[in-house]
């Protein structure tokens, strides 16, 4: 093709060279999902050989929507409704709106709830407890402003907001053996089906800061972790079949209250008291963790300010900021009825 040299190329230019569509080159300008690494290189070629400007015309592509994206998993836990409220009251005040994108089915190597959003052209995003490999949701946040709460990761590309887990599991354990307990089992949530490790999950760091406390406070030899699902029914089958074991200890700490709540009413069918025969806490101090029917003894991880502060840290990557930010919410025991001393002879 004959090409004046002080012509500037086109995309119609790169996609000739390539041997592909407008909208194929489209989608590699726009980092669009579902691009395959053969097809990305094509265009690459082509655009470095041509002397093509992509990023610029990228940006020009992209204007904005006066959205910030919030991708959750799909559990209907109150922690999460916290979060978000937290999300809507930062917004509230500012021409951003707030589109909601549950997910579920995420791997190590894509969270399709961040792809949707980013399919609307969202202006940042914030992701809730996500177990996507770190490497991609680097790679992501490159892409669009991200903020990602409930991750103990070290990132680079986007901001983060956690609670002090360790800290916050070991309150609960100091609580429970300042009441005499030693039998402390800790249900702890694995977060994703098949189960998989992820060392940067809040569940994961809370299980180290139960063990850790556990044997600072000489009880090393009754640590027992028994992982269960984030759900209230199958932490609920998780304590039954604990109990129908025959060792049944005299405190459970939960790693939710949602979760938390499945216990309780594993307890309550088989006729056991709470806490006369068994302390219970939890951990996020939810809504329902207040009512009297509950009064349940758990850790305060402040679930509306981490969303306000996501929002804020939203909002001022969307105005330019670059460098990496982490804000970390102070855990609170917050005791109620749920937890007492263990029976007498326990």
């Amino acid at each position: 093709m004959d090409r004046s040299p002080l012509r500037r190329p086109t995309i119609s230019d790169v996609a000739e060279a390539a041997g592909v569509s407008r909208a194929a080159v489209s989608k590699v300008l726009r980092d669009a999902y579902g691009v395959s690494p053969a097809m990305r290189e094509r265009v690459g070629a082509a655009i470095d050989e041509l002397g093509y400007r992509p990023r610029e015309s990228a940006r020009a592509m992209r204007t904005s929507t006066h959205t910030v994206g919030v991708a959750l998993p799909m559990l209907r836990g109150q922690f999460f409704a916290d979060v978000l409220d937290g999300i809507y009251d930062a917004l509230d005040a500012t021409p951003y709106r707030m589109l909601v994108a549950p997910f579920d089915h995420e791997t190590e190597e894509r969270n399709p709830g961040m792809e949707a959003l980013w399919d609307r052209s969202v202006d940042a995003m914030i992701v809730v407890s996500p177990t996507v490999a770190a490497s991609w949701l680097e790679e992501f946040a490159r892409r669009v402003p991200t903020v990602v709460v409930a991750r103990h990761d070290a990132a680079v590309a986007y901001d983060s907001v956690v609670d002090d887990d360790r800290t916050g599991a070991a309150l609960m354990v100091e609580h429970l053996a300042g009441l005499g307990h030693r039998r402390i089992t800790h249900l702890s949530h694995v977060n994703t089906e098949p189960p998989r490790s992820l060392a940067q999950s809040p569940h994961s760091v809370r299980e180290d800061g139960y063990r850790e406390a556990m044997r600072r406070l000489g009880l090393a030899e009754h640590i027992h972790v028994v992982h269960t699902r984030g759900s209230e029914q199958g932490t609920c089958d998780a304590t039954a079949r604990l109990l129908d074991e025959g060792h049944a200890p005299t405190a459970l700490f939960v790693g939710s209250d949602q979760g938390a709540f499945g216990s309780l009413r594993a307890l309550a069918e088989r006729g056991l008291g709470v806490p006369a025969d068994v302390s219970v806490a939890g951990y996020d101090d939810t809504q329902f963790a207040s009512h009297p029917r509950f009064s349940l003894t758990t850790i305060a991880q402040h679930g509306a300010e981490m969303g306000r502060n996501a929002a804020l840290l939203a909002l001022e990557r969307v105005e330019g900021r670059d460098a990496a930010r982490r804000w970390v919410s102070h855990p609170r025991l917050v005791v109620r009825d749920s937890t007492g001393a263990p029976p007498a002879g326990s």
